[in-house]
């Protein structure tokens, strides 16, 4: 989603409409743990350029799916998000205490801004629904109060010798 001042000028008072869908490479989200991938990403907004501040406002809304890993089990969890947003490019060198985003060679470039917008709003955890604890595996296992006597008892067999060592010291 990239717009170049040149195009921006041409349009009818230096306004413009946008609808896009964006896929994101799944390359992006092998760094993020808290985020497995985006799907179904639809940005629909306006532009509008104000000439006198040298400024392009954009007004955005953002649909579609995170891919997030359940709290509780890993699984793939598809959650859905709508967000509403709005941003301003400068054709300028701002100061440090502006809140714009310099644009480079003319060039306005929205994917970044919106990737930043969905990425501030994925959520702490999600949990699955029916999602259920493990409670063993390869090699572990969950115990329980009942389990917990029997293990006291249980005596590793390479450490077995060890239990007559202090028997002759006496």
């Amino acid at each position: 989603m990239k717009w170049n001042l040149q195009w921006i000028l041409k349009q009818k008072d230096g306004c413009f409409d946008f609808d896009e869908t964006l896929t994101f490479p799944s390359e992006m989200f092998h760094n993020l743990s808290q985020v497995n991938g985006l799907k179904d990403v639809h940005v629909v907004g306006r532009g509008c350029l104000d000439m006198k501040n040298h400024q392009l406002y954009v007004d955005f809304q953002v649909k579609g799916q995170m891919i997030l890993p359940c709290a509780v089990s890993l699984e793939d969890v598809d959650y859905p998000f709508d967000i509403k947003s709005a941003t301003v490019f400068a054709f300028y060198k701002p100061l440090d205490d502006e809140d714009v985003i310099e644009v480079k060679r003319d060039t306005v470039d929205l994917t970044p801004v919106v990737f930043q917008e969905i990425m501030m709003d994925v959520p702490m955890r999600v949990v699955k629904d029916g999602a259920t604890l493990k409670t063993e595996g390869n090699g572990w296992k969950v115990l329980n109060e009942k389990d917990e006597g029997k293990d006291e008892d249980y005596i590793d067999p390479r450490l077995a010798k060890l239990k007559d060592y202090f028997k002759d010291k006496e």
